[in-house]
């Protein structure tokens, strides 16, 4: 049997799938499909998708090839197992590092040509969407860190393993680092052009601005701020993120589905960008640094401004640490029943996990009234215990 499927014409099968006979072999124009493939099938492709949906009611054919080889489930076996989590959270630094310098880049180009080709909006879209992709390619990868403050959260208020935070900041800075070095690559005659004239007319400072061609992927204190203004402005933005980022990650939170969670923290980042740029923003270490240490690859040691280049990378760490603090000690309540709805697949380990909490409350509830707290305190304890 040979290997290699043969297609046929569309007019050789009938209605029920048999083929039929014909000397026709001249194959060269019509519609073709795989024996395998009945006339009721949709046709591999994006139309896979709507296998297996009910309200849809399709069939598409089997796949095969390589996806479906022995190739591939040997790979899978001996595969490492950082592979996977490295590529993934590489991929989505890159892909929102990329989309954003992109962007920034046309606006700077529109605005050195009086062309205005971009704007502030669609920075913070482009970076919206990069985003956005990055959570749908490589979370089911790596978790979907992407961010160096957020894995280190995760150690600390999830037990993320603290061995594999420095793998993944290294991969999440790497990204970075190349999402940059290929805007630059992709824009290197117009840039080094506007450079040119720049260093000729005696403005080599303003290179090294926000607006400047090493502004466009490195990033730089904006003009007529001080520093405590950057910071505030830095930290007062990343806290937002923050919160909104750890409110996804919130089992038991009933408005944010796992569906729409990648749109959801795709738009604070936007609606942060359109509303806080002006000031300065990083909001992410290892777009920051990375796109830092390509811009002194590019340009050198002046992408490297001291005081700002440690304000940028350290601030959102902070703020972020903050937020998530807020967020789980203060907002969050771990006796809360578990969204049903969004997260069917882990209800009986959420209800267990509730029940252990509520029961530890009692406890320490309890406790408290034995030994001697507030009247109230020993009323509503002393109430419990007589019924």
């Amino acid at each position: 049997m040979s290997a290699t499927p043969r297609y046929y014409h569309a007019d050789e099968q009938g209605s029920s799938g048999e083929l039929k006979d014909s000397s026709n072999d001249n194959h060269a124009a019509g519609h073709f499909q795989r024996p395998h493939r009945e006339n009721h099938e949709l046709e591999l492709g994006v139309t896979e998708i709507a296998e297996g949906r009910t309200d849809v009611q399709r069939n598409v054919a089997i796949s095969g090839g390589l996806a479906n080889s022995e190739f591939r489930a040997k790979w899978q076996t001996y595969r490492p197992e950082w592979l996977g989590a490295f590529v993934g959270e590489f991929f989505g630094v890159f892909s929102f590092t990329l989309f954003g310098t992109m962007s920034t880049v046309v606006y700077f180009l529109g605005e050195a040509t009086e062309m205005s080709l971009a704007s502030f909006f669609q920075i913070g879209l482009a970076y919206a969407l990069g985003i956005t992709f990055a959570i749908v390619v490589g979370a089911m990868s790596s978790g979907g860190h992407f961010h160096p403050a957020i894995t280190l959260c995760q150690v600390v208020f999830k037990g993320f393993p603290a061995k594999k935070a420095p793998f993944y900041i290294f991969a999440q800075l790497l990204g970075g680092f190349v999402g940059a070095l290929c805007t630059y690559a992709c824009n290197k005659s117009p840039l080094d052009a506007i450079e040119a004239r720049m260093r000729a007319g005696g403005l080599t400072a303003q290179i090294f601005s926000s607006s400047g061609p090493a502004g466009t992927i490195a990033l730089f204190p904006p003009a007529g701020r001080t520093y405590g203004e950057i910071f505030f402005n830095e930290f007062l933005a990343a806290l937002v993120i923050g919160l909104v980022i750890w409110a996804c990650l919130d089992s038991q939170n009933i408005f944010v589905s796992p569906t729409i969670v990648p749109f959801t923290i795709g738009l604070v980042y936007a609606a942060v960008i359109w509303g806080f740029i002006t000031g300065g923003l990083a909001l992410n270490t290892a777009r920051d640094l990375g796109a830092r240490f390509a811009c002194g690859a590019i340009y050198g040691s002046e992408c490297f401004p001291a005081k700002y280049t440690a304000l940028a990378a350290l601030t959102n760490i902070l703020s972020t640490f903050i937020a998530v603090f807020i967020y789980t000690f203060i907002l969050a309540d771990s006796r809360r029943p578990p969204a049903h709805v969004a997260l069917s697949h882990l209800a009986s380990e959420e209800e267990k996990a509730v029940l252990h909490a509520t029961r530890t409350h009692e406890e320490l509830m309890e406790k408290r009234g034995t030994d001697g707290g507030s009247g109230l305190m020993r009323r509503i304890t002393t109430g419990r215990s007589t019924r």
